[in-house]
């Protein structure tokens, strides 16, 4: 019998971790090193027998060791955290049994995986656990007895203290029952929750085993890169102070710069990146406004994520460890935290045109000087907080002796879209790319020529609209899902309506005039900030996409029929496209041709009507209530029962909520489409690892691995390896291009 401990433990530390932004929290693997760090209290219970404690200054329990001897499973909410303090502390320090990494799971990471809340109080909330975590109590013991606190009189400030157990014995206790409470809880959604298959197991082992190992960074740059971008940030304030005649003092005065900005007739809701991106668009800026706002976009990120490699940094190591969030999204998608090496700029095209010699770059870096940057490359590409970001990337080194090996997967999701779509005419046309790159024209001319009507060449500048379409609308998105990745892109979209317009026909034209008048009388879709001829540019674009991708555009109501379907009859199988959905057990479950399953709780249908909008006389389906069309269109104004559409609750990824959403067909896609794509990189990751590349990391589609310098002189290895498919995935078009070297680099 292989026993299942379920553990939890109380620990203190002068660093500390969380999402605070305390100059302290350096990662979970920074505080295993802390040298104050002393583990306080455990709750534990061993297979089904009654909930045992330990505290510090006591033997590890025999009947641990005795379980461990005998290959236990340990399981754990946030499992890392027990794992690394068992393996960098409880073993060394302590004299606990040697454990192994293969013998944790991760309770949050399965809950992650159905779609439910991955902290333990969340979690505890959606399942509605007989047990919960003890709220806000627990987070004031946690201050009390986990962080440093304050020198009291007399004791010498400079030295670091705690509050000792036997100072507060009464919240002691009560820290014990919150980590009692802690393993109850956990416990018990892990009995409610379904395990995490054999094979989602064997990659969440993986992410562990790459988390251990982290990413070297070239610390001796990011502090001269520190240096530059500081000196460079004291030029920018000036600048945004004088063009703002002296009301701005920085480009980090938000509620200044707002008010201002106000002040020159603007409506403002913030100061934020996407916000001051969107007012760059306005085509009717007075000089100085657009100067100010060019001066706050300027004012690169590239400061604080040098900050956090600073931040992060193991100086044992020279690495930054436990970077990457396995789970982290509904789809299985990863994420990263800390450095966040998930969200890194994007490099500038003139950056990436100019294909730098990046060891003579960083040599320049090295002087720690902006004039040496602005001098070597010029008032445009040089501009030295510009290029600090274009270039954070290759602060990621390999370490002595060793080179990165790295590829990208070539436009993943848009092989996969079109593959479950079964979009036949864009599957051929990659696959011949992949047979003859040189010789075919891309994906993006191609798609663009669908749009114009046309033969698009390399060098004309239309290909970008055809990029950018097929980047932006494979999931039902319309102009405001153009307009964003336009603007990542650096595409203006009012500089495409002379051309978009004189292609398009009749019909086209009075659809897309017809939707703007539409939006523009509702204030939304970007009304408030394109220009009508920008605007009506999109919807055509967004128009000839969908007409030049039928089987993906009509795979969205296949989706959304269905979910319908499923959600209608319990316990039938429905096949779309080629996955199949059941609703089971409280889930909606979405097999993929993986056979991993995407789950989301508690389907329910919505029931909708047609009713005749206020600001035209034409009926619209209102994504709501009954109740809700009828209050705001009026009883008069509905005009008939609609198709019920299907919501679930989820996980908000921006503000962390459970809450219902619209399951729609674009979502749908968007899903399977994502989900597949992941299947596939986890598959590369594994075949790198067989294969004897050890994966040091992975960035969206990209996989990053270290070797031993001269293991593979020929990439174009390492490429074919991550794009051998497995049987499921017959017939998608995947291809990759990779480079070796001793820095990270946008490819």
């Amino acid at each position: 019998m292989i026993h299942v401990i379920h553990i939890d433990f109380e620990t203190r530390a002068k660093r500390r971790l969380g999402k605070t932004k305390h100059p302290d929290n350096q990662g979970l693997w920074k505080y295993m090193k802390c040298p104050y760090l002393r583990a306080l209290i455990a709750s534990y219970r061993i297979d089904d027998q009654p909930l045992k404690r330990w505290q510090y200054g006591q033997p590890c329990p025999d009947d641990i060791r005795r379980a461990i001897a005998e290959g236990a499973v340990i399981i754990a909410h946030n499992a890392a955290f027990e794992r690394l303090l068992w393996q960098l502390y409880l073993t060394p320090m302590l004299g606990w049994p040697t454990v192994r990494r293969e013998q944790f799971k991760c309770t949050a990471a399965k809950a992650a995986a159905l779609g439910l809340p991955r902290d333990l109080d969340g979690l505890s909330q959606a399942l509605d656990l007989k047990t919960k975590k003890l709220g806000d109590d627990g987070k004031r013991l946690i201050d009390l007895f986990s962080v440093p606190r304050r020198a009291r009189k007399g004791e010498d400030k400079t030295l670091t203290y705690f509050n000792e157990p036997e100072e507060f014995p009464a919240d002691f206790d009560l820290f014990i029952r919150y980590c009692d409470y802690d393993v109850l809880s956990e416990s018990e959604a892990d009995e409610r929750m379904v395990s995490l298959s054999d094979a989602t197991q064997q990659v969440y082992q993986l992410s562990e085993r790459i988390n251990d190992r982290g990413l070297r960074i070239d610390m001796p740059s990011v502090r001269a890169a520190l240096r530059i971008a500081r000196n460079t940030k004291t030029g920018v304030d000036a600048a945004m102070h004088r063009v703002t005649g002296g009301t701005v003092r920085t480009c980090a005065s938000h509620a200044a710069l707002k008010k201002w900005l106000e002040a020159q007739g603007l409506t403002v809701t913030s100061t934020d990146k996407a916000t001051v991106a969107d007012l760059l668009e306005m085509e009717d800026l007075a000089p100085e406004v657009r100067e100010a706002l060019e001066l706050k976009q300027n004012a690169k990120s590239s400061v604080s994520k040098l900050e956090k490699f600073e931040q992060f940094v193991d100086p044992d190591t020279g690495r930054v460890h436990h970077a990457f969030v396995f789970n982290a999204a509904s789809t299985g998608r990863f994420s990263s935290r800390g450095v966040q090496l998930h969200n890194m700029p994007r490099p500038r095209k003139e950056f990436i045109d100019a294909h730098l010699d990046l060891d003579q770059l960083f040599e320049f870096i090295g002087t720690g000087d902006p004039g040496v940057i602005e001098f070597m490359y010029g008032p445009q590409l040089g501009k030295p907080l510009h290029l600090l970001s274009d270039a954070l990337k290759s602060f990621v080194i390999a370490d002595e002796g060793k080179e990165l090996c790295v590829a990208d997967y070539s436009g993943i999701e848009d092989a996969v879209g079109s593959w479950s779509a079964g979009e036949q005419w864009a599957l051929k046309a990659m696959a011949e790319i992949l047979a003859d790159p040189k010789n075919k024209p891309d994906m993006y001319r191609l798609t663009a020529a669908g749009i114009y009507g046309e033969p698009i060449e390399k060098s004309d500048p239309r290909r970008q609209v055809g990029k950018v379409s097929r980047l932006a609308l494979q999931y039902e998105g319309g102009v405001p899902a153009l307009f964003s990745m336009a603007r990542n892109y650096n595409l203006k979209l009012h500089t495409t309506y002379g051309p978009v317009w004189s292609a398009a026909s009749v019909e086209r034209r009075e659809r897309a005039c017809k939707r703007y008048e539409k939006c523009l009388k509702r204030n939304e879709a970007k009304t408030d900030v394109l220009s009508r001829e920008g605007w009506i540019a999109g919807e055509l674009i967004k128009i000839g996409y969908r007409e030049t991708h039928p089987n993906i555009r009509d795979g969205w109501s296949i989706l959304r029929d269905a979910i319908r379907e499923a959600v209608l009859n319990p316990g039938t199988k429905v096949r779309a496209l080629n996955c199949t959905y059941l609703v089971a057990q409280g889930f909606l479950w979405c097999r993929l041709p993986s056979s991993r399953c995407l789950a989301y709780a508690s389907p329910r249908l919505k029931q909708q009507v047609w009713f005749y909008d206020f600001t035209t006389e034409e009926a619209e389906v209102v994504a709501a209530e009954q109740g809700y069309a009828r209050e705001r269109a009026g009883e008069g104004r509905v005009k008939s029962e609609a198709t019920p559409a299907v919501t679930a609750l989820g996980v908000n990824s921006v503000t962390l909520a459970f809450e219902r959403f619209g399951l729609y067909g674009g979502l749908a896609f968007e899903n399977i489409v994502q989900a597949i794509a992941l299947d596939l990189l986890n598959n590369g990751l594994l075949l790198a690892e067989a294969a004897g590349y050890p994966v040091i990391g992975h960035i969206h589609d990209e996989i990053i691995t270290e070797v031993t310098r001269g293991f593979d002189p020929d990439a174009k290895r390492f490429e074919k390896l991550i794009c051998q498919l497995p049987t499921w995935a017959a017939g998608l078009p995947l291809g990759s291009s990779g480079y070796s070297g001793n820095r990270l680099k946008k490819d």
